[in-house]
């Protein structure tokens, strides 16, 4: 069971912040309403909805990430699920975000998935950042509140344009840096630095990589392309770096070639200022 609300601390602490959202989440509804998906054994729609199939997915995760460990809070948003965690839990949440992505895996490698049932597509952002929880008398509950419960939400957002499935922020990444070195299953990748929309500091991007994703060797093998990719990008060299990114997606098939290939076009036709430290400022959420 979840921390009952009296747990929670009144004042402000640093947390780890969680954003798992299911993707693609609009057309898996107009699936179900138009009666494409079925149960297995052919039963009625009543049996099988877009309901029950969010329930289930809510259930897997919050048993997943949240159940039984002290002084997390987990709260449901649609098809997505925030969680607050100590700042002690990284070792704990990339473990356990590594069980979830493995059910997720075996869940779409069923037979008929994708066809007559959803493929299960779930995208993270997690960050740190300071805490506290704001009692509501409309609903007679404690909720977090803090800069990075948005922070987290956006970098989930962006997640998907990068081709990223677990996206953290370098304030994450610090923390979880020591863990993912020693341990063969993990990597990760640098994807970019950012001004998020509505935030005035720059966030670097990482993506924590999990060998039980198929594109585990495709991403790892990329990154030192990459890495060259970027280091003329930051030095406007626009053309040299955008047959670099152009190179990862045409050869890899990774996304983040492409938006970055794209960016540097943009750059190219209308150069920034003098000062310009690679910094790309989002304008929407």
């Amino acid at each position: 069971m979840p921390p009952q609300e009296h747990n929670f601390p009144n004042e402000k602490s640093n947390r780890i912040v969680l954003f798992a959202d299911l993707r693609d989440s609009t057309e898996i509804l107009i699936n179900f309403e138009e009666g494409i998906y079925q149960n297995a054994d052919g039963g009625s729609e009543s049996d099988f909805n877009y309901e029950q199939f969010i329930f289930d997915l809510h259930e897997t995760t919050y048993k997943e990430l949240y159940l039984g460990h002290e002084e997390t809070y987990a709260e449901i948003y649609g098809d997505g699920v925030m969680g607050v965690f100590p700042e002690d839990n990284t070792k704990y949440i990339i473990e356990n975000i590594y069980r979830l992505t493995s059910k997720t895996q075996m869940h779409n490698g069923a037979a008929g998935v994708g066809t007559w049932r959803p493929k299960i597509d779930v995208g993270f952002g997690v960050t740190v950042g300071r805490v506290n929880f704001a009692h509501y008398p409309l609903d007679g509950r404690g909720h977090a509140v803090g800069q990075c419960i948005h922070e987290a939400a956006r970098i989930e957002r962006l997640s998907k344009s990068y081709g990223a499935r677990i996206l953290i922020s370098h304030r994450f990444f610090h923390f979880a840096e020591g863990f993912l070195t020693l341990d063969p299953r993990f990597s990760y990748r640098f994807i970019d630095r950012v001004v998020l929309k509505g935030f005035q500091e720059p966030l670097t991007l990482f993506e924590l990589l999990l060998d039980n994703d198929p594109r585990f060797k495709m991403k790892t093998g990329a990154i030192q392309a990459y890495a060259d990719g970027y280091s003329n990008y930051c030095e406007k060299k626009w053309k040299n770096a955008k047959r670099i990114f152009l190179g990862i997606y045409e050869e890899h098939g990774l996304e983040i070639g492409a938006v970055m290939a794209k960016r540097c076009g943009i750059l190219e036709i209308g150069p920034p200022n003098e000062d310009w430290n690679g910094v790309w400022r989002f304008e929407d959420k």
